[in-house]
């Protein structure tokens, strides 16, 4: 069996207040994007997991397709699994990667075993994996609020324009950026501005607060992006790819040092 998990990148992103279980009330809207791992796995006579794209790629217990599995095995006593994973979706990058990997493999097993289980469980399921893992039950655009796992669908599209994918070398660890983020009370309404889709409201009020506590150096090419032409530009999640929204294809490519993805929305 086949699966494409897809990356998102946010619409903005606010770190409001840290809760008493750990975590951390965010508002944001997700966007899906047509970047995508590929999962394969049929049955086998015990579980295993190959990664080719990345190497540092967790396949310990804490992978999250480990989690999905080991999630489906205690509940539904399916077969043991030989999975194969291209990553094409860097790790660390707040694109959304492991999530999309663990959710679509999640759905495919169940699906493919003929397992029928309410949209409800579904989504019991995908919070207890991880916070990002809600918003690919449906993979559709959505306001995502709370620690990321209550999702609500909006009516919104970037389709026609160019997305413009700056992924740099050094990765940003999740658990870091959270340690060095300083929550505080919304200054606006995100969801409305999102909706308004006013580029030039965008790129004066809406922020990703991790931007807060990067290094200059990637900073910097958020100001690139804007050089090339961007109507919009962003970190994505806790970093570490930055993007840029574009009207037409994006010119001068090689403006960057690092690597570089032009995507149609």
């Amino acid at each position: 069996m086949l699966c494409f998990p897809n990356a998102k990148i946010n619409l903005g992103l606010q770190v409001a207040v840290k809760r008493e279980d750990g975590f951390h009330n965010l508002r944001s809207v997700f966007y899906p994007i047509p970047l995508y791992d590929v999962v394969e796995f049929k049955e086998s006579a015990q579980y295993n997991m190959t990664v080719w794209g990345q190497n540092k790629t967790d396949l310990s217990q804490n992978n999250l397709i480990t989690k999905a599995w080991e999630m489906v095995r205690h509940t539904f006593n399916v077969p043991p699994q030989e999975i194969h994973l291209l990553k094409n979706i860097p790790e660390a990058s707040g694109l959304g990667g492991g999530s999309a990997d663990a959710l679509f493999f999640l759905k495919e097993i169940l699906q493919h075993h003929n397992l029928k289980i309410t949209e409800k469980k579904l989504l019991q399921m995908a919070a207890r994996l991880c916070s990002d893992c809600s918003f690919f039950v449906h993979n559709k655009p959505a306001y995502v609020i709370g620690r990321g796992h209550v999702v609500e669908p909006v009516q919104f599209s970037l389709k026609g324009y160019y997305c413009l994918l700056v992924l740099p070398q050094k990765q940003i660890s999740t658990r870091e950026a959270f340690q060095k983020i300083v929550p505080k009370a919304p200054r606006y309404n995100l969801k409305k501005l999102v909706l308004e889709k006013d580029f030039g409201r965008w790129r004066a009020e809406l922020l990703n607060d991790f931007e807060s506590v990067l290094p200059h150096n990637l900073l910097t090419i958020k100001e690139q992006l804007y050089k090339a032409g961007a109507l919009y530009a962003s970190l994505s999640g806790s970093g570490s790819a930055f993007y840029g929204i574009f009207d037409k294809k994006p010119p001068n490519l090689n403006l960057f040092n690092e690597k570089v993805i032009v995507l149609e929305l």
